[in-house]
């Protein structure tokens, strides 16, 4: 299974499983997109993946990890020890220039606000930037 094909599989369960239609997602991305998305015919932007993670109500990293899981057969908590692991790794080998992100003792201990909706809406905003990055699944 391709990536672009987990993340469809993904997106669409997910989807169904918050009992929400294609027309749903209206003031999100169009139909067609949505369609294509959930076909494993189109790639997404990071843009896009925050709007949709936003109406699904779950985190970006969730819907990757979820893609990633699907993909390779790992459990999502088998692929956020690896993910934990390779930053830890980075951090021992001195913080990364130009990057503020850190790992952080704390993080296991700290749940998302139950209050929240949208959890991510709670964390700090960064300087938004003037690129669009895309994310390519390909063969």
């Amino acid at each position: 299974m391709t990536l672009k094909s987990s993340f469809a599989t993904v997106l669409r369960v997910l989807r169904c499983h918050r009992n929400i239609t294609q027309r749903g997602f209206a003031d999100t991305t169009s139909r067609t997109y949505l369609s294509k998305l959930e076909t494993g015919r189109s790639s997404l932007t990071l843009d896009k993946l925050e709007q949709l993670s936003e109406r699904l109500e779950v985190s970006p990293l969730t819907l990757v990890a979820l893609t990633l899981s699907e993909d390779t057969g790992l459990t999502a908590d088998e692929l956020l020890v690896r993910t934990r692991n390779e930053i830890r790794a980075l951090e021992s080998e001195g913080r990364i220039p130009g990057l503020q992100a850190t790992l952080g003792d704390d993080l296991a201990a700290t749940p998302w606000p139950a209050s929240s909706r949208n959890p991510r809406r709670k964390m700090p905003l960064r300087t938004p930037s003037a690129l669009q990055a895309e994310l390519s699944f390909s063969d």
